[in-house]
């Protein structure tokens, strides 16, 4: 199990978004309702999507926002409306970025099984998710009586049940992170003593052709 503790995910993932590398990154669009109206959206890239476009201007974004879509394509962006369990976009990629968007599917077997198609031979896959075991959820258990669960959260994985549905779906796990943004220090001091209780994590898996 992986021990390292970090601030921001990113500089691990730059080094495999890099070009000439093909990168796919899923879940690009950030849409918010525009101030004082209620159908409007403006849509922009999200944060992880913005960064990687800044250091692979070719990277492609998929999302199954249509309106968002065409707003990041406006805006000069490489992006395609797709759902992410069953799309079939005819190329290969080095690298797929899943960055929070696991834990927001029906079907994480199918998803896997259909981003393996999708991958280049050796190719990697990088998924970052919430970990069901950070410490401030134990917290949330005491003060409130529950933990916290975002509305549109389907499942949690921890490492060891992502790393027996990665095996099963044809990837070899090999890197491993925790993430604990910078945070009050009184509310996150506890990963010092056991990173385990980080806020996520992110695990990178190898295509296997056998």
């Amino acid at each position: 199990m992986f021990t390292t503790v970090l601030s921001d995910r990113f500089p691990i993932l730059a080094q495999y978004a890099q070009p000439p590398r093909q990168v796919m990154d899923l879940g690009c669009v950030d849409a918010r309702p525009q101030r004082n109206t209620v159908d409007q959206r403006i849509a922009k890239p999200n944060f992880l999507f913005k960064r990687t476009h800044e250091i692979n201007p070719d990277v492609l974004g998929v999302d199954i926002d249509p309106q968002g879509i065409e707003q990041l394509q406006s805006q000069g962006y490489h992006a395609a409306c797709a759902d992410v369990e069953t799309m079939d976009l005819q190329r290969q990629f080095d690298t797929i970025i899943a960055g929070e968007i696991i834990e927001h599917l029906e079907n994480c077997g199918l998803f896997l099984r259909n981003l393996r198609r999708h991958l280049k031979p050796g190719g990697v896959l990088i998924i970052s998710t919430p970990n069901p075991f950070y410490v401030g959820q134990t917290w949330k258990i005491w003060r409130y009586g529950k933990p916290m669960v975002h509305e549109d959260h389907l499942n949690w994985q921890d490492p060891t049940t992502l790393d027996a549905l990665l095996r099963r779906t044809g990837y070899e796990p090999f890197d491993g992170y925790w993430i604990q943004p910078r945070r009050n220090f009184f509310k996150t001091w506890k990963h010092y003593l056991r990173p385990y209780f980080s806020s996520s994590y992110m695990r990178l898996a190898r295509r296997v052709d056998r």
